[in-house]
């Protein structure tokens, strides 16, 4: 078979040609799997596509290649396969190239059969797993999987299985640098009888050498930086740089203790009560690695007394939650980042004091990626978008903005988004057709948009677009991650690429 032919196909027809198949005879799988050989390269990939982990077909057909690729995804559908070629290789330690997996949907009695495979995937290094998880899990994974670098628990309701001694049994893997153990930091709360593990736990893994995050209820991490800290005589700090401690269970005293005991800390999320501003200023300007502040402030702040000038000229990512704003707010943000890309505004109210603007000239310069949420009133979005003259991305996907006709009018006069490659407005605010007629010609430099048009026009609109503009993609609305979903915020880590590149073989 020549890699000619294959690339004369379409990726679908490819797909389409694969799930028609049934491939229950070994001679047929073998016939197949030796046509797709000489594109080698790209299985891995057209796998994925092909949803092989639902089909225990396909699942046969490609797991040499997943296996020598190293990233396998397991469900109930297609465990039978995987177990049984581990079997088949069990000598020869076939499985041991695996590096990267995914479990999820399995029964309890293939949940029993699958731990003796986990404990032979001894260069494993990814492991997102959302059945069953608990201490005889974490046993296996202390005894026999040193190289673990990133465990995702957070499709799992882990409800009583997971104790301090499981945790005592991870930490036994020394390389560890990311734990999940939620969807989200405040998934369960302090009174929720669910979780058995605590701070003492959690705190073993914050004294693993390479810890970057753990993601767990801001309660119990609250709970694991107090025990390390009245544990602590010598100087000792622990090598954790994100820490998500935005809830009102951790208070100033914790982050007080932060400097001392976290230095490196990179990424930080709290929560600025009114009458800590000063408190809280003085531990961040003792963070000389903090690059990404995720900060939630009451209805009444006093920004000048946070000293974002000590800090925030470090800061290239600000995710800012307020009920309350003023112009003057705004002024001492963009005054002292004065290298923030990426800025995320979340408003739980209207309000917006909009009285100094005639002293605003510019704000925040250096910003490519601004993202807005909840409510945002039409003077901030007007003066957010008519300022930042460096925008790049703008997204406002799950931002409610009244009278947004005139707002966009307003930023398009007045000379906004020049430079604006990608926009995404709210979902929920239909424009009209000459609005949106205007946003795609004023806009030069825009390549991709998604917008809500009113529905009778939303034809006419898109036609307007692929006659005038054919270039300008047209995107939908769920499918953009805006910052605050990307990166280190995604719930998603087994397709991300920078997880993808841990024990990545060619």
């Amino acid at each position: 078979m020549k890699v000619l032919a294959l690339q004369k196909l379409s990726w679908d027809v490819v797909i389409e040609w694969l799930h028609s198949f049934q491939l229950e005879d070994k001679a047929k799988v073998l016939a197949v799997y030796q046509y797709l050989l000489p594109a080698a390269p790209l299985l891995a990939k057209l796998a994925a596509s092909c949803q092989y982990y639902d089909n225990p077909h396909l699942t046969q057909l490609f797991l040499p290649i997943l296996v020598l690729k190293g990233k396998i995804h397991v469900t109930t559908y297609n465990i039978k396969q995987v177990l049984s070629y581990w079997e088949d290789s069990l000598h020869n330690s076939g499985v041991s190239h695996i590096t990267h997996l995914k479990v999820e949907d399995i029964t309890s009695q293939q949940y029993l059969s699958f731990l003796p495979l986990l404990g032979h995937l001894t260069n494993l290094q990814v492991l997102v797993i959302g059945s069953f998880v608990g201490d005889d899990l974490l046993a296996v994974l202390g005894m026999n999987c040193h190289h673990l670098v990133i465990f995702d628990v957070r499709e799992e309701d882990m409800g009583n299985l997971i104790t301090d001694v499981g945790l005592a049994f991870l930490a036994h893997c020394r390389k560890l640098r990311r734990v999940y153990f939620s969807e989200f930091a405040d998934e369960y709360d302090c009174s929720d009888e669910q979780l058995r593990f605590t701070g003492k736990g959690v705190s073993l893994l914050l004294l693993l050498p390479e810890i970057e995050h753990i993601q767990c209820s801001e309660y119990i991490l609250r709970d694991a930086l107090h025990f390390l800290y009245q544990a602590t005589y010598n100087k000792q700090t622990i090598a954790v740089q994100h820490l998500m401690l935005d809830h009102e269970e951790v208070t100033v005293n914790t982050l007080q203790t932060l400097p001392i005991l976290c230095p490196k800390l990179e990424v930080l999320a709290l929560r600025s009560d009114p009458g800590n501003e000063t408190t809280i200023g003085r531990s961040l300007k003792l963070l000389p690695h903090l690059k990404m502040l995720i900060m939630t402030v009451g209805s009444v702040c006093r920004f000048q007394d946070l000293m974002f000038s000590s800090y925030g000229p470090q800061l290239t990512f600000l995710y800012l939650t307020s009920y309350l704003l003023e112009s003057q707010d705004l002024i001492i943000l963009s005054q002292s980042c004065t290298q923030l890309k990426t800025f995320v505004l979340k408003m739980h109210s209207f309000g917006f004091d909009i009285s100094n603007s005639n002293s605003i000239d510019s704000l925040f310069p250096t910003v490519e990626k601004l993202e807005l949420m909840q409510n945002i009133s039409v003077r901030l979005f007007k003066i957010l978008n008519a300022k930042m003259k460096n925008l790049q991305e703008v997204h406002c996907m799950w931002a409610t903005i009244y009278n947004l006709n005139e707002a966009l009018e307003v930023v398009i006069e007045g000379g906004g988004w020049r430079n604006v490659q990608l926009l995404v407005l709210p979902v929920s605010c239909e424009i009209k057709l000459q609005t949106a007629q205007m946003v795609a010609t004023a806009l030069p430099n825009l390549k991709s948009l998604a917008v809500s048009v009113h529905q009778p026009d939303e034809r006419k609109f898109w036609n307007f677009v692929e006659k005038n503009f054919p270039n300008l993609e047209r995107i939908n609305l769920y499918p953009v991650l805006p910052p605050s979903s990307t990166g280190i915020f995604s719930q998603d880590p087994w397709n991300s690429s920078w997880v993808d590149n841990i024990g990545k073989r060619s």
